[in-house]
């Protein structure tokens, strides 16, 4: 044991502790890293510039997967959305088109009654138009009188776009007799490619009716509606004419003339 010797003001202080290692405590980070087992090692507490750098670039790359994926579903949620929209739109078209088709009817009485249909060319693209009298029920519209009988009438028009075709209805209420009554026309669909009629006589699909050499109040077997979509989907729904060879005997409301029954 060696002894050492301290001078404190004039007096000399004999200290018989051993010399040995500094008793400086060790840093926090010496005791949770466990490779910094010296106590007297430095402590290195941040990072590098080349560490930031490659984490932003990681995280730049994260990021931007990220926003692809989110970009990505939108688009994918919209185009849904619109074919979905567009489906509906084709769906209620055709019901409403066989529901005033199922009512059709034609009487010899009146040759004003007969169906009509023809196929034209708007812009390039097939637009028939197809004009019937049917049996309805009274709507109950405050502007217009209860009708039993309208004469309804489809056809297009050229759109906003000046590219597609909106489809229009059109009704006259009590067709039979003289009135002033104003016609209702009302937009059914919009955005099509095409608007196609086809009529089966019995022995073929034709696109204009009265056929020649026939009478002009006969009705077609069947009748067939085709609507193309804006993104070139085809839609086609066939309506049977359940009067169809009935035009003697159809009972039919309105002013008759003397002499008619």
């Amino acid at each position: 044991m060696s002894t050492a010797f301290r001078s404190v003001g004039l007096l000399s202080v004999v200290s018989t502790t051993p010399p040995g290692p500094s008793r400086r405590a060790p840093c926090i980070h010496a005791r949770l890293h466990p490779l910094a087992t010296n106590p007297g090692e430095k402590c290195e507490l941040g990072f590098t510039l080349l560490e930031i750098l490659l984490a932003l670039s990681v995280l730049s790359v994260i990021l931007l997967l990220l926003l692809s994926s989110f970009t990505g579903a939108a688009r994918v949620r919209e185009t849904l959305s619109s074919r979905a929209r567009e489906f509906r739109q084709v769906r209620l078209v055709l019901d409403r088109i066989g529901t005033d088709l199922i009512c059709a009817f034609a009487t010899s009485a009146r040759e004003e009654s007969a169906l009509s249909l023809r196929e034209d060319q708007l812009s390039g693209l097939p637009a028939a138009t197809l004009t019937f009298t049917a049996f309805q029920l009274p709507d109950g519209d405050s502007g217009h009188p209860p009708a039993e009988i309208v004469k309804i009438r489809y056809f297009p028009k050229i759109g906003a776009d000046g590219v597609t075709l909106d489809l229009h209805r059109e009704q006259s209420d009590l067709p039979f007799i003289e009135n002033k009554i104003p016609l209702r026309e009302s937009p059914v669909a919009e955005g099509l490619r095409a608007f196609r009629v086809e009529v089966f006589d019995g022995t073929a699909w034709v696109t204009a009716w009265p056929a020649g050499g026939g009478s002009k109040t006969a009705l077609p077997k069947k009748v067939a509606v085709t609507l193309m979509g804006a993104r070139g989907e085809t839609y086609r729904r066939e309506v049977p004419i359940r009067l169809a060879g009935q035009e003697g005997g159809v009972t039919w409301s309105g002013r008759r003339g003397a002499g008619k029954p």
